[in-house]
């Protein structure tokens, strides 16, 4: 007689048969009233809905400008491809963007990578801890305090994505539902900074200047260095009023004095105050 596997083998038969690889999961299967086989499909149905569900939540736009058909079979596509690894979906759809533009047929949309790789950052951005601004005196007193330049603890909701398509305005079009007019797809790109207020995340498009002044800051960049990258796309960059309207807008956490006259080592996107993608 065969011995009956150990729990891990069976969890693991189980596992596979849910993602259509491997056929030994129905043998370990009281059927209790339907056969094995029917049982395991509706274990897999209920899973394929569940993940499709959670993609479908993460890429409203996305889904809007491939249709309903298409994105399920993409979806299950990538569910194969990327199995979840834990019970919680909050991070099961992070490299559907990256899947999804690879796709030969979504090279009609050429955009499409970018306005999902804005939406998987507005669900990082609303899943962000929270953070207790610097009001006006307090980044004053920071100033202050500083020997010499500085460094910028931003918002940890704060995130930044630079596209050479128009992304914003065509998420935006998308998650309306074709409401207004249809922005041109080979208009300018978008440099785009999302942060979260309240329960909402804001999604505002930057000029050049302050989105590279911006991405400096979150990545670890001191001020000084910050100010002179904006300053080399804009002569005239005015780095009071950018640094005034952070303040102002409760973007800054904490000021440190830079430990040297280069910079602090730059953070990596999602492990800093601010995750930063950068599409050229």
């Amino acid at each position: 007689m065969r011995a009956p596997p150990d729990l891990l083998a069976l969890q693991r038969d189980f596992l596979a048969a849910l993602y259509g690889e491997g056929n030994a999961a129905p043998a370990s299967i009281r059927g209790s009233g339907l056969v094995p086989d029917a049982r395991l499909d509706i274990y897999r149905h209920a899973s394929e809905l569940i993940h499709l569900g959670a993609l479908a939540t993460s890429y409203p736009a996305a889904r809007a400008l491939v249709g309903e058909a298409y994105f399920g079979r993409v979806a299950m596509a990538y569910r194969r491809a990327f199995p979840s690894r834990s019970g919680n979906l909050q991070a099961f759809g992070e490299a559907f963007p990256a899947f999804l533009a690879g796709r030969p047929e979504t090279v009609r949309w050429p955009y499409l990578g970018d306005v999902a790789r804005l939406e998987w950052l507005r669900q990082s951005s609303a899943l962000a801890a929270d953070a207790v601004p610097l009001d006006g005196p307090g980044f004053e007193a920071g100033l202050a305090a500083a020997t010499r330049d500085v460094t910028f603890h931003l918002d940890p909701s704060l995130r930044l994505l630079s596209s050479r398509h128009p992304v914003a305005a065509i998420w935006r079009y998308a998650v309306s539902e074709g409401a207004g007019a249809c922005p041109d797809a080979d208009g300018p790109g978008e440099h785009v900074a999302l942060w979260r207020e309240g329960t909402d995340v804001v999604v505002s498009t930057l000029q050049p200047a302050s989105f590279a002044c911006l991405q400096a800051l979150a990545t670890g960049r001191s001020l000084s260095r910050a100010h002179g990258q904006a300053c080399d796309i804009d002569p005239g960059f005015d780095l009071v009023a950018f640094v005034g309207d952070l303040v102002r807008a409760g973007r800054v956490v904490r000021l440190e004095s830079a430990d040297r006259e280069s910079d602090a080592p730059a953070r990596h996107a999602g492990a800093g105050p601010a995750a930063t993608v950068d599409r050229g």
